[in-house]
């Protein structure tokens, strides 16, 4: 160090020691406050349920698809009159309480104004989980009331699922790769948080678990701005004085005892630093000598739970030592609300380029079938936009991988004996009326059966405006064929019935996944015609048609499979369907009986070309092929 160095140190190093003083480690201010994403009007996966890196990881999907962290929404289900039935004066709904007692319902089946809350193990692919299975486990309830969730069977029934005062419901077993809606129901209005904990064994034996789920629900109200904001209050102890280099602890509260958030401990308008509320410390090493106005705010996680709040000021002394200026430490600023993830898009398979062209064998003409029949698992006519145009497709998840999109006239749909039922009482007259006969595929998803739904998901508000128009326009089979859903109480709600009159149409939103109720009232085999209809964003209407073929009873499926034909032309085996178009090429393939086959029906062209146009003459191969024709011929006669 030069000596215009050393003349400069007694200057610097004391600013630089006062410096280490004054700002108190880990002086970071605490998380700002978000709000919580409200569901209440929108098609949400509660639990959305994927399964990567031997692990299960749970997140809510909203609307879109788009998954956000469980922990930050809050489902709102509205004090309405939709929303707000009374318990049925049913035996089979008694669990829910006593008959003409209102409950609050977030219902199994779409209704525009409402959210429309269900499950989904979509995530978890087959065969990686011992019995392709996802337990779903309700831990615990907070709220002013009971729940119960629950679906309605294939005729009707309540089919229980999960209670929070029943053990015998307190876990319901989802199978892996399936999604399904169920009735939520509350007994009393107020705010809910209920806990979840997602369970299954790995196909090596190894058990696997999610750890616990909060899902926040609030009962009431008419919008997200009915929710309403709990108050706090926040109070501070710190010792009135202290010796200069003496640490100091300040002691806050907050109460209610549930308040989720942070404490930040400041002095003056500088923050010392922070701790988790609902009670949290800080201890200070250090701090100036002089007077200080200590004191705590109350910063909540989330401001849709809790007001923010604030401790009333402290003066605090600290004694010995020199006096420093008063520090100014730099007031922190909130930082922008991270945004929620969103999942990747999808991405379009490779097209492959054109292979090497290899010899073929012998053409032998052959005739077969091509397609698939689906007789259990979950699918969904479903649409979408291919080439900026709706397409009406079949989504294919009855394999274990990702779902197959399909053309309709690719698929035949199978319902056995598995799929045949008795009609129940009640109005049912649509299908014959109680104990007739029908094959239906349910609302819920039953073994041996497809699972058929609809589906809009692929579709999203900035490239479709409004809701996309479903039409059953035609239905050719021996009977009729209905698809209905069940309210939360097991009343039919009719949306296509062939049996009196058609075409009947319904509005599907977009972002929509549903199933309801596919009846058919006889045996054999039926086809059903349907189309979808949009706005596109530009404002152009768009619109796409598919045939969706269904095997009834005893029915042979394969039989309805599309016939194919495998000939020795284009798109035949052994060729690549051009003809030669030179006499050299010709001569290879010309020969005996083929040679007089092909001259003999030049002939004839030759017979009448005087009627045909000079673009239309025949070729000077097939005139020269004639012409030896008729000289072998002449000499044959002479």
């Amino acid at each position: 160090m030069g000596t215009a160095g050393r003349r400069l140190l007694p200057l610097w190093l004391p600013v630089l020691l006062l410096a280490f003083v004054v700002v108190p480690a880990g002086a970071d201010p605490a998380p700002p406050s978000t709000p919580r994403t409200v569901l209440n009007d929108v098609h949400t996966d509660v639990l959305h349920v994927a399964y990567a890196d031997g692990r299960l990881d749970v997140r809510t999907r909203v609307g879109d698809g788009q998954l956000v962290d469980t922990g930050t929404v809050l489902v709102q289900v509205f004090d309405t009159e939709a929303a707000r039935p009374a318990v049925p004066d049913v035996p089979e709904y008694a669990f829910l309480g006593e008959a003409g007692a209102p409950i609050w319902v977030a219902p199994e089946v779409q209704e525009p104004s409402l959210v429309w809350p269900g499950f989904s193990t979509e995530g978890v692919p087959a065969g990686v989980l011992a019995g392709d299975e996802v337990r779903v486990n309700l831990r615990g309830v907070r709220g002013p009331g009971r729940v119960e969730v629950f679906a309605s069977g294939p005729v009707g029934e309540p089919l229980r699922y999960l209670s929070s005062t029943d053990a015998e419901y307190a876990s319901h077993a989802w199978p892996v790769h399936s999604h399904a809606h169920a009735n939520w129901v509350f007994t009393a209005l107020g705010r809910y948080v209920l806990t979840f904990e997602l369970t299954a064994t790995r196909a090596d034996g190894t058990p696997v678990s999610s750890g616990p789920v909060d899902v926040t629900w609030y009962v009431g109200g008419t919008s997200a701005a009915d929710i309403p904001v709990a108050p706090t209050t926040t109070t501070l102890s710190v010792p009135a004085s202290s010796a200069h280099g003496s640490p100091v602890t300040l002691a806050a509260n907050v109460s209610p005892a549930d308040a989720d958030g942070w404490i930040e401990f400041l002095d003056g308008t500088a923050v010392l630093g922070h701790a988790a509320a609902p009670a949290g410390s800080l201890t200070v090493s250090e701090l100036p000598s002089g007077q200080h106005q200590l004191s705590a705010r109350f910063v909540p996680r989330f401001t849709t739970d809790f007001a923010a709040s604030s401790a009333a000021t402290v003066p605090h002394t600290v004694t010995g030592g020199t006096v420093a200026p008063t520090p100014s430490y730099p007031t922190p600023t909130p930082s922008s609300v991270t945004p929620s993830p969103t999942p990747p898009g999808s991405t379009a398979p490779a097209t492959a380029g054109p292979s090497p062209r290899a010899s073929s064998p012998a053409c032998v003409p052959s005739t077969g079938t091509s397609g698939v029949v689906l007789s259990s698992g979950h699918v969904d006519l479903a649409v979408r936009l291919e080439s900026g145009r709706l397409a009406t497709r079949v989504k294919d998840g009855t394999g274990s991988g990702a779902a197959q999109w399909r053309m309709p006239s690719e698929v035949v749909l199978h319902l056995g004996d598995a799929a045949r039922t008795t009609v129940p009482a009640g109005p049912f007259d649509f299908l014959g009326g109680q104990g007739a006969t029908v094959w239906q595929v349910p609302q819920t998803q039953k073994a041996g059966v497809p699972w058929l739904g609809w589906n809009t998901e692929e579709l999203t508000a900035a490239q479709v405006t409004g809701p996309v128009t479903w039409k059953l326009t035609g239905v050719d089979g021996p009977g009729t064929a209905a698809v209905f859903e069940y309210d939360s109480f097991g009343q039919p709600k009719v949306i296509f019935n062939s049996g009196d009159g058609l075409p009947d149409v319904r509005d599907v939103a977009v972002g929509t996944h549903a199933h309801g109720n596919w009846a058919f009232t006889k045996a054999g085999a039926y086809r059903l015609t349907f189309s979808h209809t949009a706005t596109l964003a530009s404002g152009a209407a768009s619109t796409s048609t598919g045939v969706v073929t269904v095997a009834v009873g005893n029915t042979d499926p394969r039989t309805l499979l599309t016939r194919t034909s495998t000939g020795c032309g284009a798109g035949g085996a052994g060729g690549n369907g051009k003809l030669p178009k030179t006499g050299a090429a010709l001569s290879g393939v010309i020969g005996g009986g083929a040679a007089l086959v092909l001259a003999g029906a030049a002939l004839v062209a030759l017979s009448s070309r005087h009627r045909l146009s000079s673009r239309h003459r025949l070729p000077s191969w097939l005139r020269h092929a004639a012409g030896r024709l008729s000289a072998r011929r002449r000499r044959s006669a002479a």
